[in-house]
């Protein structure tokens, strides 16, 4: 395969930005622009780079350089690739980790896939982090940790929504439960409140009288172990008999 050649441009009318790309930072684009005024002038080196689509260049990667170079009327550097769909695109950057996680999902979004859609909605209501959703609403699962396999999924555009009414309902019961605390939401606790369902034992209505009469008592925990055996003390608080939840 023969090395590409780096190519400058000053028309900065034939670049244009792929639908779906991740959202430029503009406090990214304004350090480079600075750091370029200053003498620090990297663009040269680090090319940006492109296919060609007709009569233009669309940019796959480099967006804050091309963007800081336009500010300071630098000529782009750039080298040409074989045109790529923007799925593949997102693939490439979740090897090197440039994309937040809002990045692929505004991306698979702008391709019109509608899992992400959901992944979207259930994030937004819900305020879980995207590593738990996408475990919870993919696999049915609630990990400490995560779960390398869901995250990959999602970041190569992989991701199905197969779980939805189950992940409502494990989100639904811990906001009505726990939701006067911050971290009513929070892994480990999802992960409790899933356990306490299964076993059938917990009658959440006198959990909530319990909370209700010693919130104190109830605290963020590290994991779902954790939470369970403060669960069942805080279920049995002022109990002359002991409970067991699980």
């Amino acid at each position: 395969m023969e090395t590409p050649k780096i190519k400058s441009s000053s028309n900065y009318s034939d670049f244009n930005t792929i639908l779906g790309n991740r959202i430029v930072n503009q406090k990214k684009v304004e350090k480079i622009a600075t750091d370029n005024k200053n003498g620090l002038n990297m663009l040269p080196y680090c090319p940006i780079v492109v296919y060609r689509n007709k009569n233009k260049f669309k940019i796959v990667d480099g967006q804050h350089r091309f963007n800081a170079a336009m500010i300071c009327g630098l000529p782009i550097y750039y080298v040409e690739c074989d045109q790529l769909d923007l799925a593949l695109i997102a693939r490439i950057n979740s090897r090197s980790d440039k994309w937040k996680n809002s990045d692929f999902l505004e991306c698979y979004i702008q391709l019109g896939v509608k899992d992400y859609v959901t992944l979207h909605e259930f994030i937004k209501q819900n305020k879980i982090v995207y590593s738990s959703s996408v475990s919870m609403l993919m696999y049915k699962e609630i990990r400490e940790g995560g779960n390398n396999n869901s995250m990959e999924s999602f970041r190569n555009g992989e991701f199905v929504v197969n779980h939805l009414e189950w992940s409502s309902s494990i989100a639904d019961k811990a906001l009505e439960v726990f939701g006067r605390y911050k971290f009513w939401n929070d892994r480990g606790l999802l992960g409790a409140v899933n356990k306490l369902i299964d076993s059938g034992k917990c009658d959440f209505e006198v959990l909530k009288s319990k909370i209700k009469s010693a919130p104190n008592i109830m605290e963020k925990k590290a994991n779902v172990k954790e939470y369970l055996y403060l669960i069942e003390k805080l279920y049995n608080h002022n109990n002359s008999k002991r409970v067991t939840l699980f």
